[in-house]
């Protein structure tokens, strides 16, 4: 099942929000995501959070639309996109697409980071997509696709890479250790369809990054 979380960084535009939810199953909107919607005219299937940068005209209008509306106290332990994560999965998400979940906070951007990685415990393919990036982390060796001439960027996340090479990329490399914030294997780029990425242990951090 494909889940998209909608939380309230940047918004996406129209067209990335229908591209993603002309391809899934169920949008699960966090708290002042609500906002982008109510400007598109989407109606989610879950709105949920603390509602405490949310419209209050907005949150009546979902309300009578009989959207499941999930509220939650302001002070607690976990943000309003960690709630709709987990919420994606009680629903059985095999897939999830966070949008607005960059920018803005750069807290809140890292935190939604830190959901990728357990996603990536529970073998759920996710993916932080605004019009400008495509974010997501891999602990196998693998293969990207792209056109020649599109970007790159791979980074450790939260620890070295071990023997990290890349193949068929314009920058290759070989056995090298890459760790965290190293700015080696930022701005790489396809010259064909694929790319191979191969590594000893670590995670990956992938990223499509535009101009």
């Amino acid at each position: 099942m494909k889940i998209i979380i909608l939380s309230g960084g940047v918004k996406p535009s129209y067209k990335l929000l229908i591209k993603e939810i002309n391809n899934c199953d169920l949008i699960i909107c966090a708290d002042s995501g609500a906002n982008c919607l109510y400007r598109y005219n989407i109606i989610p299937d879950y709105l949920i959070g603390d509602f405490d940068s949310i419209d209050e005209q907005i949150l009546k209008f979902f309300t009578e639309k009989q959207v499941i509306i999930e509220r939650y106290p302001k002070e607690k332990d976990s943000t309003d996109t960690e709630i709709a994560f987990e919420k994606a999965i009680s629903l059985g998400a095999s897939e999830i697409i966070f949008l607005g979940c960059t920018g803005g906070r750069i807290d809140h951007t890292l935190g939604n980071l830190g959901l990728l990685k357990k996603c990536l415990d529970l073998k759920i393919d996710a993916y932080l997509v605004d019009d400008q990036n495509i974010i997501f982390i891999n602990d196998k060796p693998l293969v990207i696709s792209g056109t020649a001439g599109e970007n790159f960027s791979i980074q450790a996340f939260g620890g070295t890479v071990k023997n990290l090479t890349i193949k068929n990329a314009k920058y290759e490399l070989s056995n090298y250790d890459l760790y965290f914030g190293d700015p080696l294997t930022v701005s790489n780029e396809f010259i064909g369809k694929n790319v191979s990425i191969e590594f000893d242990n670590g995670i990956l951090l992938i990223l499509y990054c535009k101009d």
